[in-house]
């Protein structure tokens, strides 16, 4: 038996292999670019979720500390429900119950955590001179302005 074949077969051959070896290697880069898209979606979503949290521990300590100062200014009431921790739902339901609410009202649902926190502690900062994050209740406002990073978290790494 001779092995014989028209002329080109053995490039036809070839080019066919070089053809599949590529079509192979861009399923594979296709496969590896897919990987990496889903593990850096997943790093960022477990970010986010990191993020959340702590702005909802940090709101947490705000509502805390500000509930503390308010009482020892002897502030019978928060400035809104949702300044002090638990009280945001008490105060809620009670309202259902006597009135309907206005239009005009902006409810703390209508927040974001972090809108909350800003607001929270730009009043901690302003009415207490305190900074959750350093921990201190400040002097003056010139004392606050001086030793404290800023009035955000990142403002203190």
């Amino acid at each position: 038996m001779s092995r014989k074949s028209g002329l080109g077969h053995e490039a036809l051959l070839k080019r066919k292999a070089e053809e599949k070896l590529e079509s192979y290697r861009r399923k594979i880069h296709m496969k590896n670019q897919a990987e990496e898209t889903a593990a850096e979606q997943f790093r960022l979503r477990f970010k986010h979720k990191h993020d959340e949290v702590k702005l909802e521990g940090d709101l947490r300590r705000s509502q805390r500390a500000c509930q503390q100062l308010d009482t020892q200014k002897n502030i019978q009431f928060p400035r809104e429900a949702w300044y002090w921790l638990g009280l945001e739902k008490e105060t809620e339901e009670e309202e259902e119950e006597e009135k309907e609410p206005d239009e005009d009202e902006y409810k703390s649902e209508d927040l974001s955590v972090l809108e909350k926190l800003q607001i929270l502690t730009g009043y901690l900062r302003e009415e207490h001179l305190y900074c959750i994050w350093c921990g201190t209740a400040y002097e003056d406002k010139e004392d606050l302005s001086s030793n404290c990073p800023g009035p955000t978290s990142a403002d203190h790494d």
